[in-house]
């Protein structure tokens, strides 16, 4: 029988949703600040990032429980990134998931400060939940360690400022926009990955199978960005094309589409072969990485 990946995402971003649901309800959002973090956190994308977290820790010990607290925190800190990311200081985008960005809803002072309250109240929620389910502090520490250094100025705001840097119209080599993508967005899905997998007791070769994993399918996932944003046919391509113009270097720019597609297919098939040696059954970190390869949106 074949795996269902459509069913699987779907089900797993149904628990994540409730988690979310319960720890920021929005029928408790009583100031504007309070409705800025719900109005972005609610409903949310595709919730990639939790739902790798969960897969992980399902393939290490069978089950997603304790690994759901940093499903949500991880999920708090992307969504304070786009937050960030769409003002006008930086990439500058009136909408989000087919909505107005939440600048645009509740100003810029506020949105910057909805993204401060996510990225914070992220490791406060976790560490609170984790505890409660009787996480050892050691390893609650380790997990901490993992997001805040993937989120930070050796993860993903790095990632941000180098991509400001490839706005400026200077030549970029094909490894220094690979390091952009690493991280800008790997670095995130291997810290849900990881994190969901050391909460469900993986040892230390088998973390760094997954980094492995995880850092190849996050530099795919945003090739693939790119790749759709010259392809596309949505409005949103066409926004991102307008938007990007001739200034803009990313793989796509540099390396063209077959070549881009090509290197998608590359980085898939090399992070899949990351999961062969796992005794439990890889098929949904396997079938997410197949997903995102295929994907049209």
């Amino acid at each position: 029988m074949s795996f269902d990946i459509r069913n699987y995402l779907d089900k797993r971003k149904e628990i994540v949703d409730r988690a979310l649901w319960e720890y920021l309800p929005p029928d408790e959002a009583k100031t504007k600040l309070q409705q800025s973090i719900v109005y972005s956190i609610h409903p949310g994308g595709k919730r990639l990032r939790p739902v790798l977290c969960l897969a992980a820790s399902e393939l290490i010990c069978g089950s997603h429980k304790n690994a759901l607290p940093a499903a949500c925190a991880v999920e708090m800190i992307h969504t304070y990134s786009i937050i960030h990311d769409d003002l006008p200081s930086m990439d500058d985008d009136d909408t989000r998931r087919g909505k107005p960005a939440n600048h645009r809803v509740f100003g810029e002072a506020v949105a910057t400060l909805a993204g401060d309250a996510l990225l914070t109240d992220a490791f406060s929620l976790m560490t609170e939940k984790l505890l409660k389910q009787g996480v050892s502090p050691e390893l609650i520490l380790r997990v901490v360690s993992v997001i805040s250094e993937a989120a930070g100025s050796k993860g993903m705001v790095l990632g941000q400022a180098f991509d400001l840097e490839m706005d400026e119209g200077e030549h970029l080599s094909v490894n220094e926009i690979s390091n952009t993508y690493l991280m800008k967005t790997a670095k995130m899905i291997e810290a849900s990955v990881l994190s969901g997998a050391m909460l469900a007791g993986a040892g230390e070769e088998e973390l760094l199978r997954l980094k492995s994993y995880s850092e190849k399918i996050g530099i795919a996932f945003q090739i693939k960005d790119d790749i759709l944003d010259v392809t596309g046919s949505d409005d949103t391509a066409q926004e991102s094309r307008e938007k990007a113009g001739a200034k803009k270097h990313t793989y796509v720019s540099v390396m063209e589409i077959q070549a881009s597609k090509a290197k998608v297919s590359e980085l898939t098939n090399q992070a899949i072969v990351e999961l062969e040696s796992f005794p439990k059954d890889p098929n949904p970190l396997r079938e997410i990485a197949v997903w995102l390869r295929e994907r049209e949106e």
